[in-house]
Formats: structure tokens, sequence, C-alpha cells
């Protein structure tokens, strides 16, 4: 979604809390908003591709940006299961 469709939907009430985590395969940092449910709602250019963020700084200034949630950072490399 959109920084103007998150903003949308944290004004509405339905958001409320924010991830930020790095990705393997850009090297950059994700933004993902979570509702009371733990639906995701990912931060996304207006093509619907996701944005990266050169530093985990920058990624919270734009979760400040769409909303004042809590925000988690996760660690600089996320493991995955094969």
């Amino acid at each position: 979604m959109t920084t103007s469709e998150l903003r949308e939907l944290y004004q509405a009430g339905k958001l409320r809390s924010a991830r930020v985590c790095h990705d393997t395969l850009s090297m950059g940092w994700l933004v993902t908003f979570y509702d009371d449910e733990g639906n995701q709602f990912e931060l996304t250019d207006t093509l619907g591709c996701r944005v990266s963020y050169e530093s985990p700084r920058a990624a919270e200034d734009k979760v400040h940006q769409v909303a004042d949630c809590p925000t988690r950072v996760d660690s600089l490399y996320r493991f995955f299961e094969v």
C-alpha cells in the first residue's frame, strides 16, 4: 500500500504497529504495518512494488510520516528455513 493509503488506514484507527526489517534480496530495509488482527500492510510504491530504504533510520522516519505507532526494528539479518 502507498503512504497515503496507509495514512488513511491509520487515521481510521486500523493500524496498531509497524516493523522495519532487513531484506536480503534488495539489501535495504522494508516497512510493514499491522492491524489488531495481525493483518500485514506492506509499504509499496504506486505500482505495488516494495519500497526499501538504505538504513533502519530512514525506514523508521517513513513509519513516522505514516503513523505514530510502536515500531520494532529487526536485527540486521533474517534467517530463512529451506
